[in-house]
């Protein structure tokens, strides 16, 4: 492949832009453009291409620091109870605290969602059994209709579930 810039000598230099638009939404890599240029071009355009490995792993680790400092400016998130920032929750996987979950929601609810198809926990707790989850979720979706059919002011019907209920009651709510 020949240099773009002097069009003689063979590109040996290869650069890859990314350009972020305002519309870009988080995670998505942007406009892509790419460039071959040969070393002499390269140096010309002040483009990192050092002939020796030694000023290329010098100007490697000078580019990825700046691009860290960069994105840790850009990452300023950070719960304010535990210090945890939005890079470390993203690296470690897990929350520092009970707090965090208020801090980080709109980053874990997509997770929940793609995880779970869900953002509230339906299964059971700890220490009650199978039982006596299905019988809390049933009493509690009657207390909703309940409360649902006295706004609508259909006492009747209200009567009804209330009956339902204190049965269920009866048979022992767990704690």
């Amino acid at each position: 492949m020949q240099c773009e810039v002097c069009q003689q000598s063979p590109a040996s230099v290869y650069v890859t832009d990314l350009k972020y638009q305002p519309n870009t939404p988080p995670g998505a890599l942007g406009e892509i453009h790419t460039k071959s240029v040969c070393s002499s071009c390269a140096a010309h355009l002040g483009l990192p291409h050092a002939a020796s490995p030694a000023q290329n792993k010098a100007v490697l680790f000078k580019l990825l620091q700046k691009t860290a400092q960069k994105s840790k400016k850009q990452s300023g998130l950070a719960c304010s109870n535990c210090g945890l920032s939005l890079i470390e929750f993203r690296q470690q996987g897990r929350t520092g605290c009970a707090e965090c979950y208020a801090t980080f929601r709109s980053h874990l609810e997509p997770m929940l969602l793609g995880m779970h198809q869900a953002t509230r926990h339906v299964g059971r707790g700890p220490g009650t059994s199978r039982a006596e989850s299905d019988l809390t979720e049933q009493i509690s979706r009657l207390r909703e209709r309940m409360d649902l059919a006295i706004r609508e002011e259909d006492y009747e019907d209200a009567a009804r579930l209330r009956d339902e209920l204190t049965k269920l009651l009866d048979q022992g709510e767990p704690k």
